[in-house]
């Protein structure tokens, strides 16, 4: 038993060690780019590895499989997320740039940082649920039939939030660019 238990083991670290890295970095930039969250939740995708390996049978690739662990583990998120009305977590910018090619140059670089600073006020004056539905759609990617299955809605329902959310976003966006102008 101890031999089956060390080989599960050996099996996990190597597992881990492989996809950590990847997997941090796909569910930092789809949560608003929190490095605390990130890690907590890439911490969770691991428990779920490390508890689903005996049970992994091989039908996929296994870094299919860690990411559709990863997947639920995010629309878990996203739903807790849109039901409890908490904060939106901030990007960090300084931490995004780290991300960016540095062989870019440093005024691109400037203006760049500029311009997510601007959409993270903007990102801060809409509703959650107008968040949360924008992350979704513009960072995540997913169609409007996703957001509506992860969020519980219509996908009428989520159309309609949709486009308030873009409406109330350009919205943001101009009076933020009026502001700049004065």
């Amino acid at each position: 038993m101890s031999i089956f238990k060390n080989e599960q083991e050996n099996k996990f670290i190597q597992t881990y060690r492989l996809y950590v890295d990847e997997i941090y970095q796909y569910v930092y930039l789809r949560t608003g780019m929190n490095k605390a969250l990130a890690e907590d939740i890439t911490q969770e995708i691991f428990v779920d590895v490390f508890k689903g390996m005996s049970s992994f049978k091989g039908l996929s690739s296994e870094r299919t499989w860690i990411y559709k662990i990863t997947k639920n583990r995010l629309n878990d998120f996203y739903r807790k997320q849109y039901r409890s009305k908490f904060e939106m977590v901030e990007l960090d910018t300084i931490l995004y740039e780290q991300l960016e090619d540095p062989t870019q140059d440093i005024q691109e670089l400037m203006i760049k940082s500029f311009k997510r600073v601007k959409v993270q006020h903007c990102l801060d004056d809409l509703l959650e649920q107008y968040k949360i539905v924008l992350v979704l759609k513009y960072i995540d990617e997913k169609s409007v039939k996703d957001i509506a299955s992860i969020l519980g809605k219509s996908p009428k329902a989520i159309e309609s939030i949709l486009q308030r959310a873009k409406n109330a976003f350009v919205k943001s966006y101009t009076q933020h660019e009026e502001k700049e102008d004065l």
